[in-house]
């Protein structure tokens, strides 16, 4: 089985931006063979997570988003992603003066973090785990 997630933005472009400049990931923008509307597809080991914008989820499904737009994006949910090297997205991170919320190093337990938000509010997680 294969977990999917989509996620609603408010500007595609941006978000597009975000995870390829500053987390140095390869989103998608629609894929070969794929018609329709505007997305982004990121596909991670075992999941892939879809970026929509707003006004087309609301077009496709407006009783779902007319709940979903009472709160700001992201609300309640962690993306963690792990990195098996941290210090590039950091120097990523500091060159774009990006928010960063938290961030650990803790060598006892061999683990670095960074969270932060992405520019719709949704939590990440990012972490490296060294050997």
């Amino acid at each position: 089985m294969q977990l999917s997630l989509t996620l609603g933005v408010a500007d595609l472009e941006r978000t597009e931006d975000f995870y390829r400049e500053i987390l140095q990931l390869k989103p998608e923008r629609n894929p070969a063979g794929t018609d329709g509307p505007d997305f982004l597809l990121l596909r991670c080991t075992g999941t892939s997570i879809v970026f929509r914008p707003l006004q087309i989820l609301e077009a496709q499904h407006p009783a779902l988003l007319q709940n979903l737009i009472r709160q700001t994006l992201g609300v309640g949910l962690q993306l963690e992603l792990s990195s098996p090297d941290l210090s590039a997205i950091r120097l990523a991170i500091d060159r774009y003066g990006w928010p960063v919320v938290y961030e650990l190093d803790d060598s006892e337990h061999q683990r670095s973090e960074i969270w932060l938000h992405d520019p719709d509010g949704y939590l990440l997680v990012l972490n490296e785990e060294q050997a």
